[in-house]
């Protein structure tokens, strides 16, 4: 009898791998396409989330004799409307599933204990599937030649996800960490670096993609997208020299397409600012290629992790503060200039609490330095503060440090001055009052706003008063700005149907002025409604309409 198979996405948050909705891994297209190269059809193949088994109280209904699961969130965060499944959530599943036999994949194989319906594998759940459906199951790691068959292959699976054609396919073009060494607590680095995918290859993935429907794309799955096609022969400071021709291969194949209609998004994620701030030459050359080719708005995502020199020696981490500096002045000079009235690229930055060395005065120093990129007139995108998950097998892990209450009181104190003395300061020069965020996707109704952001690497949340239809897309102007997140208004204005909260949300509209406005409604030409907003930003005047 032939067997049937299930691939079940519990998505998955790695330090270089994301796929958490939209965002589409390539874990669940690499599994269906080994499945198929190793011979099954694919009406034996499903994929479900975790959404639906949530809502089946953990029971799986799907005809499956195997499930290939994978999940896992080593630097876990909040997620606008969707919610990643916890190791406490996949042990429910495989409890209550136990006619079935689970294959577990991603970091989540590594905080599970052992069950006896459950094989948790040391190399790629992708290669044992393709070893599984020739019937010699192996866990081993899998080629980047066999990536080149089983991505494309993989394709069609997206085209199962309830969210689809809005995703992001995440892309690979190689994996591990280039450095000589790791971050003390990177599961990256525990990874044996196995060459960089062919051009041909990871375009070839890009276009059967695009044939099954979907337009948004982002290089996200690797831990440098500067170092892509670097020869290793030249090191500075552990790292390897940038080499701007394969990226520059890459991006102008990407580009066309971008252009042909055929790419609708194009984003990237992770960055070294080890590599930029030891190759400022090469790397300012691939930011220029890099900032030609993808969608404006984008965000390149850098491991600063702390500015606290002590705790960067005593975690392998890649810069201090003055690298870290240089590498945030390169990218804003690449990539600070406005499209649309948006930067085309800017950097992000990720700090870790819970490392070595860390002490009261870390936060302070992370404040500071901050406060100094502020008052440069430096821009940052967005600002991630997470605490460390050791993860099995890294240093930080096999002896973990131990932090004074006091200390965790002073990191919760600096988190909070960070998101009110930087962060809104920092989105009030990026997205000043009167930008324009196009196609934004409305997700959830919260406190009598709904929320919503566009389908894109980092998207900036934003709230709009009021409920707008769910899972709708409608363009918003900016009119103020919160912790994380923007208020926006639906363009056009129309002063004479929008709720007076809306109209407190405007800059210059008190209450007492909103109910003044809602009482001397509707206005019977556009003069008299501008009248009426005297004093608004002109940026947000100009959406207005009776």
């Amino acid at each position: 009898m032939k067997s049937n198979y299930l691939i079940l996405d519990c998505f998955v948050d790695e330090p270089a791998c994301f796929g958490v909705p939209p965002f589409f891994s390539p874990y669940p297209r690499y599994i269906y396409g080994a499945l198929v190269d190793g011979g099954i059809e694919p009406d034996r193949i499903a994929y479900r989330t975790i959404d639906g088994i949530r809502a089946s109280n953990y029971r799986i209904d799907a005809p499956a004799d195997r499930v290939f699961l994978i999940g896992g969130a080593v630097v876990p965060g909040k997620y606008l409307g969707a919610r990643i499944g916890t190791a406490a959530e996949i042990e429910k599943i495989i409890a209550a599933n136990k006619n079935l036999q689970f294959i577990l994949g991603g970091m989540i194989r590594f905080m599970l204990p052992e069950m006896p319906n459950a094989t948790r594998l040391s190399g790629d759940i992708e290669a044992y599937a393709h070893g599984l459906a020739r019937g010699e199951p192996s866990d081993r790691m899998r080629s980047t030649a066999e990536i080149a068959r089983w991505a494309a292959l993989g394709a069609p699976v997206v085209q199962s996800h309830p969210d689809h054609p809005v995703l992001v396919c995440e892309i690979e073009t190689y994996r591990g960490c280039p450095r000589t060494m790791h971050c003390s607590f990177c599961s990256e680095g525990l990874m044996p670096f196995t060459g960089f995918r062919k051009i041909p290859d990871i375009l070839n993935e890009i276009d059967s993609l695009i044939g099954c429907g979907i337009s948004r794309f982002r290089l996200g799955r690797q831990a440098d997208i500067l170092q892509y096609g670097s020869g290793f022969t030249d090191y500075r400071g552990g790292f390897p020299r940038p080499q701007p021709g394969p990226v520059s291969e890459l991006f102008g194949e990407l580009k066309k397409r971008k252009v042909s209609g055929s790419i609708s998004l194009l984003n990237i994620d992770n960055a070294n600012p080890g590599t930029i701030a030891n190759f400022p030459d090469e790397s300012a050359e691939i930011l220029g290629i890099i900032t030609r080719a993808v969608t404006p708005g984008d965000t390149m995502a850098l491991g600063v992790e702390s500015f606290d020199e002590k705790v960067v020696a005593l975690n392998g981490l890649k810069v201090g503060p003055a690298g870290a500096r240089t590498a945030i002045e390169i990218i804003n000079s690449a990539g600070a200039r406005r499209v649309d009235g948006i930067p085309v690229l800017l950097p992000g930055i990720n700090l870790v609490h819970g490392l070595r060395g860390e002490d009261e005065g870390t936060f302070e120093k992370n404040y500071r330095c901050l406060m100094e990129i502020l008052e440069a007139g430096l821009l940052v995108k967005r600002i991630n503060i997470r605490k460390a998950l050791p993860f099995p097998g890294t240093p930080l892990c096999e002896n973990p440090p131990s932090l004074s209450r006091a200390a965790k009181n002073r990191f919760e104190y600096y988190r909070d001055r960070i998101r009110h003395d930087v962060d809104i300061p920092m989105l009030k020069r990026i997205y000043p009052a009167g930008t324009v965020l196009q196609d934004v996707r409305m997700i959830e109704h919260r406190s009598g706003y709904s929320l919503g952001k566009q389908v894109a690497s980092y998207s900036i949340t934003v709230k709009v008063p009021g409920a707008l239809e769910l899972n709708g897309f409608c363009d918003l102007v900016a009119v103020g700005h919160q912790e994380r997140s923007l208020v926006g208004l639906e363009i056009p204005v129309r002063i004479n149907t929008i709720g007076k909260n809306a109209l407190e949300a405007i800059p210059g509209i008190s209450k007492k002025r909103a109910s003044d406005i809602v009482l001397a409604r509707p206005f019977s030409d556009h003069t008299a409604a501008l009248e009426a907003l005297r004093g608004v930003d002109e940026g947000i005047l100009k959406h207005v309409q009776i």
